[in-house]
């Protein structure tokens, strides 16, 4: 208990600066939800509530999880503990077995939750002075009941996660209509500055000009040119008339887009003053949800729901790989039990074979060790390649029982075998012993975990017996309980 121990290491890895903006930084890490919840506080007097309602611009708020994804946070911590309490179950039964201790039967052996509270655990730092009556108190967890409930906790971890990215997917949802809203007026305020600058830019006064001096000198042809007369004044209505229409539309242009553009500034100024989601929760540390009105801009509008927008979705992003992670995880978790299930079942085959007849020849059972040694090997390559902590260090148990197991195995039987012989039987390929293929895309189970160290075997592995000198297969391959300690 103490060697598996000693190289767990801290289960869940600290989180990081992104991630701590969403979890309680108050909350114990021990407790389960809405366990030991504070007593409310007692209201301050009114003329204290005054003073204390101020607003303080100069310390940014601290950005608060909503109510729903913090439940499934304390979920996936208290669900991480049970896998944390599980892998030391698994790895004292795989030690004991080893150590060749008499197995306990399954039939009185807890094979129920083995989820911790916090009136378990408070108990057992008041009574840890008491460590072996309370050890015999506690009911043990089996070999195979931590194995199974490694497969489930996974399964609920990954479906937690999911649930968190269902609620993250609507806020995110509400953040790009935020930022889409924001970069529209944006550039239509771009364009409407860029018209009136063009209508300003025109040269309509040196036409104006123009017209007048023509018309002065068109009233002084009429005294001169009688004959005339008529038609130099209709040309000089024809002139006004369209001196006074330049002039109007001019003004008509302009009027309508500095309308626009005082629209605009309504709808903007009223967006700065009510954000349509009143419900989000920030998750950056920007001043700009509490700074006033006055001081509120639509660039600074812009870049925070685009910053918050960015935040959201690359939280989606990690939890979808944690989801995908522990998915992957459970399957090749399964399949490494199933292997490691169907040699136990062999070797149960084989000692009652030789328990019945007397002698069997033991190569097959050893070929077969090491086909199963060489799957688990693979299995362990592949999850170290990938990252997975965890998974890396339970099926590194698994790898570490079954080497131990085949040295005591060659030992019991008195099989000496060369080096180049262990290296080309590992390599049988065995119908029942065919390591399928795998699938699965490259995601990380983030919890970090050192691979455990080997146990050194006991020399005296079972007393002599003259009507049966072959091993117990029991220690081989143990099915001995430990408690969850």
């Amino acid at each position: 208990m103490s060697l598996i121990n000693s190289v767990l290491g801290s289960f869940s890895p600290p989180p990081s600066k992104f991630r701590k903006s969403f979890e309680d930084p108050h909350a114990r890490d021990h407790e389960l939800p809405y366990y030991n919840s504070p007593p409310p506080r007692i209201p301050p007097p009114v003329t204290a509530s005054l003073i204390w309602s101020a607003p303080r611009t100069s310390i940014s708020p601290a950005p608060r999880v909503p109510d729903d994804v913090l439940t499934l946070q304390r979920r996936a911590r208290h669900l991480e503990q049970q896998l944390q309490e599980l892998l030391d179950a698994q790895a004292d039964g795989l030690l004991n077995g080893l150590s060749g201790s008499d197995a306990i039967p399954d039939d009185l052996i807890s094979n129920g939750s083995t989820t911790p509270t916090v009136g378990s655990a408070r108990s057992s730092e008041r009574h840890a002075g008491n460590g072996i009556e309370e050890r015999k108190s506690r009911k043990k967890v089996g070999l195979n009941t931590a194995r199974r409930g490694i497969f489930r906790r996974i399964q609920q971890l990954a479906s937690v996660k999911a649930e968190e990215l269902n609620i993250l997917d609507e806020g995110l949802t509400d953040l790009q209509h935020n930022v889409e809203t924001t970069e529209s007026w944006t550039q239509k305020r771009v364009r409407l500055e860029s018209k009136i600058k063009g209508i300003e830019g025109e040269d309509a006064s040196a036409k104006a000009e123009a017209l007048q001096t023509e018309a002065s000198n068109l009233e002084k042809d009429i005294g001169q040119k009688e004959e005339e007369l008529w038609a130099l004044k209709r040309r000089h209505r024809r002139v006004v008339d369209e001196l006074a229409e330049t002039e109007n539309s001019k003004e008509a242009k302009l009027s309508s887009y500095k309308a626009s553009i005082s629209m605009l500034d309504k709808e903007v100024s009223s967006f700065l003053a009510r954000p349509p989601n009143r419900n989000h929760t920030p998750l950056s540390s920007s001043p700009f949800p509490v700074l006033p009105l006055k001081r509120r801009t639509l660039e600074m509008a812009h870049e925070y729901w685009q910053d918050e927008y960015n935040r959201l979705a690359e939280k989606c992003e990690e939890i979808d790989v944690e989801r995908a992670a522990l998915e992957e995880g459970s399957v090749l978790w399964n399949d490494t039990v199933k292997k490691v299930s169907d040699y136990e079942a062999s070797l149960r085959r084989y000692m009652h074979k030789v328990n019945k007849s007397g002698a069997a020849d033991p190569t097959r059972l050893l070929d077969q060790m090491d086909a199963t040694i060489a799957f688990l090997d693979e299995k362990v390559e592949y999850a170290s390649s990938r990252s997975w902590n965890l998974l890396t260090c339970a099926l590194g148990a698994e790898l570490e029982a079954f080497q131990q197991g085949r040295d005591l195995l060659h030992e019991a039987l008195g099989v000496k075998r060369k080096g180049k012989e262990k290296a080309s039987s590992s390599l049988v390929e065995l119908q029942d012993f065919k390591v399928p293929p795998e699938e699965m895309t490259g995601s990380a189970i983030r919890i970090g975990r050192s691979p455990p160290k080997p146990a050194p075997p006991k020399t005296n592995l079972f007393e002599a017996d003259d009507s049966n000198d072959d091993p117990d297969p029991e220690l081989m391959i143990s099915h001995q309980d430990t408690d969850t300690d």
